[in-house]
């Protein structure tokens, strides 16, 4: 007698579980049903796990870290100076949470009205992938730690500045006037336009720099000169630049951002790594060193909470999502907001919608501003603490304007 071969098998096995399976699960509708669910299932993966996440993230309050946490001084003797105790105040560095529109996302969204879902492109540039963004965030991060210990140093009546090796191209914009010509990777060693010549040392510095350069020469069009470093080879890249792309997001088109951002000579501070991108905390590492390196409490026993861009000559600038931080602030026990100037009533209208136990909000736009204002909420002199190479409080009471009590 033949064997029955493992095909012949396979199809008697087929048929017999076929047989257990009640008869209305074999009818035509019912597999018709099936594999509208199956489609349906595959639809709404693509869905929910490609589709949103690409297009959309998520953005609400972030955690607001204690500063200290985040800076630690290099000169024991200063540091000592500076002192602690239980009544000391401290500073928070208030930020803002964004993360891909996943399908948890989505639901905290949904469930959680402090959390907005926006556009991507409203976050991160068009063509930017997230580890680029990441990248990005982290080295605007090092060159705003770079530039706060500059100010701070000068501010406590010290000489230094500061230096990098260049600007490196991150990424560069589908629509941007260096298309073809910059590459990511290179190295931006200096720019020149009509009779403007100068280095790349940070890139604040470069888009105020360009810009002020771009409408001194008063043309529709000019043309801009990049000396760069491509592969360990120098190379020179010129293209035309035109009063919209000073205003593009990102500046130019591009992302180039400073190399080994550093201060000289050395600020005796070091920043601890953390997971904190973007420029936007300037201001409160600012005031978190000059409090390190002076006697007494700078907060005055307060819990300090703020956000804005540091720049040269002290200049605090604007950020975004103050409304977030404002809630990462109170979440975060604190008393008093400094806010950039721009901000300011954006920043207001946030504190006040978190009732009466609000925070006192003040707009500042310089860190020489800040200290001063911080000083004058102590109710003390400047010398009883601050020693005498300071600069003094304000002549006048400063502008305080509280939320509600």
């Amino acid at each position: 007698m033949r064997r029955p071969s493992s095909v012949t098998r396979e199809v008697r096995v087929l048929r017999r579980f076929r047989s257990t399976v009640p008869r209305h699960l074999r009818s035509p509708r019912w597999r018709r049903a099936a594999a509208a669910g199956v489609a349906l299932v595959l639809v709404s993966y693509l869905v929910l796990w490609v589709y949103v996440p690409s297009r959309f993230v998520t953005v609400g309050p972030g955690p607001a870290p204690d500063v200290a946490t985040l800076v630690v001084p290099l000169d024991e003797s200063l540091r000592d100076a500076a002192g602690a105790g239980s009544g000391k105040g401290r500073f928070l560095l208030t930020t803002v949470q964004a993360s891909g529109a996943g399908p948890s996302e989505l639901y905290r969204a949904l469930t959680d009205p402090l959390i907005d879902i926006r556009p991507r492109w409203s976050v991160i540039p068009r063509g930017m992938s997230d580890e680029v963004y990441s990248r990005w965030g982290r080295a605007a991060m090092a060159e705003s730690q770079a530039v706060a210990a500059w100010q701070a140093w000068l501010l406590l009546g010290n000489e230094t500045g500061v230096v990098s090796d260049g600007g490196e191209v991150l990424f560069v914009s589908p629509d941007s006037p260096a298309r073809g010509r910059l590459r990511t990777g290179d190295v931006v060693l200096s720019w020149s336009l009509g009779g403007t010549v100068r280095p790349f040392v940070l890139s604040d510095d470069f888009e105020r720099g360009l810009s002020a350069a771009f409408h001194r020469e008063g043309k529709a069009a000019t043309e801009l000169t990049l000396r760069l470093m491509r592969e360990d080879e120098p190379v020179t890249v010129s293209f035309p630049v035109t009063a919209s792309d000073l205003v593009a997001w990102p500046f130019l088109g591009l992302v180039l951002t400073a190399v080994n951002p550093r201060t000289d000579p050395p600020v005796p501070v070091a920043f601890l790594p953390g997971d904190i991108g973007g420029p936007s905390g300037g201001l409160m590492l600012c005031l978190q060193i000059v409090d390190d390196f002076t006697p007494g409490d700078l907060a005055g026993g307060r819990v300090v909470a703020g956000s804005g861009t540091i720049g040269a000559g002290g200049v605090v600038g604007a950020v975004g999502g103050i409304g977030k931080k404002i809630i990462g602030a109170v979440r975060g026990g604190a008393e008093v907001f400094l806010v950039p100037h721009e901000d300011y009533v954006e920043a207001l209208r946030a504190a006040a919608a978190q009732g009466p136990d609000g925070l006192d909000v003040i707009p500042v736009g310089s860190l020489r501003e800040a200290y001063q204002a911080l000083v004058s909420l102590t109710g003390r002199e400047p010398a009883d603490y601050n020693g005498p190479d300071l600069p003094p409080t304000a002549a006048g009471p400063l502008l305080r304007v509280a939320g509600p009590r």
